[in-house]
C-alpha cells in the first residue's frame, strides 16, 4: 500500500522492522484504526530499519504507543540519494505542508 503526503509517495504500513530496508529515507509513525490511518510523527533517519526498534526511536513508539487507539505501524520513504541536511529539510517541507493542508486531524489517504 502507498500513502501519499505533499508530494512523495511513503510504502507501508509496517509492523516487523524486518520489512523496511536498511538505507536512508523518511519515515512517519501512523495510527491504524477502522481502516483509516492516522500520521503521528515524521522525522528522518539514516537507517529506516530501526525506525520502529531503536533507543533513538523508542520514547516516540512508547508514548504514541500509549495514544494510538488502534494499531501503530511505520510508512517509510526511502532517499539513499540524500544527506543528513536534505533529509531534514525535506522532513521540515513535509511538516510545513501537513500543518497548511491538513484539518485538525491528520488523516491519510491510501492508494493501492
Amino acid at each position: 500500500m502507498s500513502f501519499v503526503i505533499g508530494a512523495f509517495e511513503f510504502e507501508g504500513p509496517y509492523t516487523d522492522s524486518n520489512e523496511i530496508l536498511p538505507i536512508p529515507g523518511i519515515f512517519g509513525l501512523v495510527c491504524e484504526r477502522n481502516n483509516e490511518f492516522e500520521l503521528l510523527h515524521l522525522d528522518q533517519t539514516y537507517c529506516l530499519r530501526n525506525c520502529l526498534d531503536t533507543e533513538e526511536h523508542t520514547s516516540n513508539l512508547l508514548f504514541y504507543s500509549e495514544t494510538c487507539r488502534g494499531k501503530l505501524s511505520a510508512i517509510v520513504h526511502y532517499a539513499p540519494e540524500l544527506s543528513k541536511s536534505e533529509r531534514s529539510a525535506l522532513k521540515h517541507q513535509l511538516c510545513v505542508e501537513l500543518e497548511d493542508d491538513l484539518p485538525a486531524e491528520n488523516n491519510l489517504s491510501s492508494i493501492d
